[in-house]
């Protein structure tokens, strides 16, 4: 990226997309359903955890810092109440979590019962393999 391109997106960020009054250049609003409420708020999840075990990959919705400024300025404002959409966002992936945590645990669960009944098997063949030794 340019040194121009990166000031550019640094005022935008700062100052929001309209800064220059331009029209043409914000083809999207904060308030489109295809921007990412969450990331608006500074909570989306598939942010939160890049990088991570639980890493979601990309959003499939739009994620710009402009769009973030033009929300903070606008919010001042106006209540836009995109906290319930991000809740909602929240409370979904949270539930994923939660289900996902459960089959590991069942997995790990069936796991352990076979590794006990190895364990339990080994350790009958060594007190088997005792006795004979004390014998000879």
């Amino acid at each position: 990226m340019s040194a121009q391109a990166q000031m550019r997106a640094m005022l935008d960020q700062l100052m929001g997309t309209g800064r220059d009054g331009d029209t043409m250049r914000q083809r999207i609003k904060f308030t489109d359903d295809r921007v990412c409420k969450s990331h608006l708020l500074d909570s989306c999840p598939h942010d939160i955890l890049s990088g991570t075990r639980m890493d979601l990959g990309e959003c499939a919705k739009v994620h710009d810092l402009a769009l973030r400024a033009d929300f903070e300025i606008a919010s001042k404002e106006r209540e836009y109440f995109f906290e319930l959409d991000a809740a909602e966002h929240l409370q979904s992936f949270i539930a994923d979590c939660d289900r996902r945590t459960e089959l590991a645990k069942k997995r790990l669960a069936e796991t352990q019962d076979e590794i006990s009944a190895e364990v339990d098997a080994k350790a009958e063949r060594v007190h088997e393999l005792n006795e004979e030794i004390g014998k000879l």
